[in-house]
């Protein structure tokens, strides 16, 4: 932000009562843990009573994010009318929870009479100003409330084109385009997404049905700032039991590769769960493959295979107690108030320890991941075949030199504690073919 717009978001503050501000971690590769988290959908049309199931379950686990979802946002002659977001901002506002924008559209509304077409790059390009003028930090919603430094750092669109795939190619590539242009006009530093992919996961298509490579020139010139995928893990048809093969990490991976890309993009995941079906059923089995899941869409790399690629990582569906789409993937075992099932546990129990830490260190080949906070480490091991290049029974640890004391802990909770001999830790009678997590606290001066 210039000097100038410095001293008009100043005087304008000055002029407004202030309601309740407070700044936010920004949303990046290198934020902690907790402000790397959330879930959705909390949609325009529904605020106050409907979303409480959602936003207690987004304060049960700790997450901060919340994915803001609207097909209103536009009329019948697609001109933006953002109004339609301000009170579910308000909202996410008043629960401490940081917005990511989606602008749906489905490629069935061509069907609809009247017909509404997904819309030119100048559409899209309206949109894209008029929603980053709005709702971007210390932007026009913001001023008008009285709010400092909070706001929509992401802007998404067009939700799983893949699955339909009724919307033409470079329809859709014109579309993305003029988001992110439109969004950019307004400021450089926002960061534009198209909405979560399913087919890599789904159907094993790198190409996303041609989704991906129609868009692979505005993430090579870094109009889109990287890729959401929505990964759901199931025993019959993405069995993340055979190893990494079923990963996000792949899936990623193999999509870039598809794309032609050399320059390194961002993951996002807006969407992903253990099916909770079939031969995985059981809650507890559940819960203990959530573990794995969870560290595989948090731990993505880049192409160096050790820096971080994810920006956000979101559970669906934090707030559904199985009414809205069966019971596989809901993670509320009750309604008001909000209760967690097994899996939304595994995430309270992993934000409860490392929420505020940040990832030091990935390495997904061999499955392990370090995280540091001022309390001290947590140490992470994916230790199941095909996930990690030594599995074992025992887990031989370099701790440093301020280690106090050590924590076993997995899906259940704390397993023990873990005596510290000097720099090293030596934890044996472990089952095996499950993630680990040695929670490392510091020595007080």
């Amino acid at each position: 932000m210039n000097q100038f717009r410095n001293l008009v978001v100043t005087a304008a503050l000055m002029l407004t009562p202030l309601s309740q501000s407070f700044a936010i971690e920004a949303i990046s590769t290198n934020a902690p843990l907790r402000y790397r988290i959330g879930g959705g959908n909390i949609v325009t049309h529904l605020t106050g009573a409907p979303t409480a199931q959602l936003y207690s379950a987004l304060r049960g686990v700790g997450a901060k994010l919340g994915r803001v979802d609207s097909y209103g946002w536009r009329d019948l002659d697609r001109k933006p009318i953002p109004g339609n977001f301000d009170a579910a901002m308000l909202e996410a506002h008043r629960q401490g929870i940081t917005p990511v924008i989606l602008l749906e559209y489905e490629g069935s509304y061509q069907t609809l009479q009247p017909p509404q077409p997904t819309g030119s790059y100048d559409d899209w390009f309206s949109a894209g100003q008029a929603f980053a003028r709005r709702f971007r930090p210390n932007g026009e919603w913001a001023l008008e409330n009285g709010i400092v430094n909070w706001g929509a750092e992401v802007f998404t669109a067009i939700n799983e084109p893949d699955v339909q795939a009724t919307i033409p190619r470079e329809v859709y590539r014109d579309a993305l385009a003029g988001l992110a242009d439109g969004v950019h006009s307004i400021d450089r530093g926002l960061r534009v997404v198209p909405g979560g992919f399913a087919t890599c996961n789904s159907h094993g298509d790198a190409t996303l049905r041609g989704y991906g490579p129609a868009i692979s020139a505005l993430l090579e010139d870094g109009r889109l700032d990287g890729i959401d995928l929505h990964t759901y893990y199931n025993a019959k048809w993405y069995p993340l039991t055979r190893g990494r093969d079923f990963s996000a990490q792949t899936c990623f991976d193999r999509i870039k590769a598809a794309m032609g890309l050399k320059r390194d993009i961002n993951f996002y995941a807006t969407e992903f769960n253990i099916a909770r079906d079939g031969e995985w059923e059981d809650p507890r089995l559940a819960a203990r493959l959530f573990l794995t899941a969870f560290w595989d869409n948090v731990g993505v790399v880049k192409s160096d295979g050790r820096t971080s690629a994810t920006m956000l990582a979101f559970p669906w569906n934090l707030a559904d107690t199985g009414g809205i789409e069966g019971p596989a993937y809901a993670m509320a075992a009750s309604e008001a108030p909000w209760r967690p099932d097994p899996r939304a546990k595994v995430l309270r129990t992993v934000l409860q320890i490392a929420g505020d830490m940040k990832l030091t260190s990935l390495d997904p080949k061999a499955g392990k991941y370090t995280l540091e906070g001022d309390a001290g480490q947590l140490l992470v091991w994916q230790n199941l075949p095909g996930w990690t290049d030594k599995p074992g029974l025992v887990w031989e640890i370099q701790l440093p030199d301020w280690a106090r004391d050590a924590e076993l802990w997995a899906w259940d909770g704390k397993r023990r504690e873990i005596r510290v001999n000097g720099d090293k830790a030596v934890i044996t009678g472990l089952s095996g073919n499950e993630t680990y997590m040695l929670r490392v606290m510091r020595r007080r001066p």
